[in-house]
């Protein structure tokens, strides 16, 4: 059993995009049960929480439990929903992720941040929960056609992508939703990315001894933004996000992202087992 982490999208990205020496600004809203020291933690890894703003409330937290790679949720508390204002005076940045956890952000402001002028990632798991009578958290169909048409990318596992698409969902009707990127995240198994002008490629994921899978796709997400801004070869920037995310594992909560030389090295290994996956 795991202590209690600090965790969530923001953190979890925040810190893959600061392994590369990204400048960062979380934009979030957490409760009187998160401490200062908390915040002083991240800030103390440079990154920006001058725009996380207090509530009365609590934090969203969930229990976590792992059996045989299947994981399952309880929620313990919600935090009160962002607003326009919250985010009004979010600075303008290269790239920009949305990962709600369980609906923190209204469907209305993903929508009115995906209008900004920057490449918008999208993680829908927060839109795809909900919360049973016992805390459990639950599964909910969801699929916001006008928001999905804005995205860059949209980052899912294939769990999310069937529920969004139903059971036997498939690359080419994700395709039909409107992102121009999709990042279909499979665990160990790897990364299955598509985009309109390339094709469909599957990118491996780091053969490594995992103790703790929280956090992977995110932090897979900061890296993948940041190199992709700098370089603009996306093969090598996803192959650069799942070689952070393979030193996130190997930790328990958000304790290692790896150091540039040692990320590329591993990326490296990555993109030499890169293979196009035929339509």
């Amino acid at each position: 059993m795991f202590e209690t982490q600090l965790g969530s999208p923001c953190v979890y990205a925040s810190l893959g995009a600061r392994a590369l020496g990204a400048s960062v600004v979380v934009g979030s809203k957490v409760g009187r049960d998160l401490t200062d020291n908390h915040l002083r933690w991240l800030s103390r890894q440079r990154v920006n929480t001058d725009y996380v703003h207090r509530t009365n409330g609590r934090t969203t937290a969930f229990r976590i439990s792992y059996e045989n790679g299947t994981r399952s949720m309880c929620a313990e508390s919600r935090c009160q929903p962002m607003t326009r204002s919250d985010l009004a005076e979010l600075p303008q940045s290269t790239s920009l992720h949305l990962g709600p956890i369980l609906n923190e952000i209204p469907q209305s402001v993903a929508l009115w941040l995906s209008e900004r002028d920057t490449t918008t990632c999208l993680d829908p798991q927060g839109y795809l929960r909900r919360t049973l009578r016992n805390g459990r958290v639950g599964r909910v169909r969801w699929r916001n056609t006008k928001l999905l048409k804005r995205l860059d990318v949209l980052k899912l596992s294939e769990d999310e992508a069937r529920i969004i698409l139903g059971r036997k969902f498939s690359i080419g009707k994700l395709t039909l939703l409107g992102p121009k990127i999709i990042l279909i995240t499979k665990g160990g198994l790897g990364t299955i990315m598509w985009t309109k002008e390339k094709g469909t490629f599957k990118i491996p994921a780091f053969k490594t001894l995992v103790r703790d899978p929280t956090g992977a796709g995110d932090s897979l997400v900061g890296a993948m933004l940041v190199t992709w801004a700098r370089t603009g070869d996306l093969l090598w920037s996803v192959a650069v996000g799942s070689a952070v995310a393979s030193f996130v594992v190997e930790r328990v909560g958000p304790a290692e992202f790896g150091a540039e030389s040692q990320i590329q090295k591993r990326a490296r290994v990555i993109l030499d087992g890169v293979s196009k996956v035929n339509p």
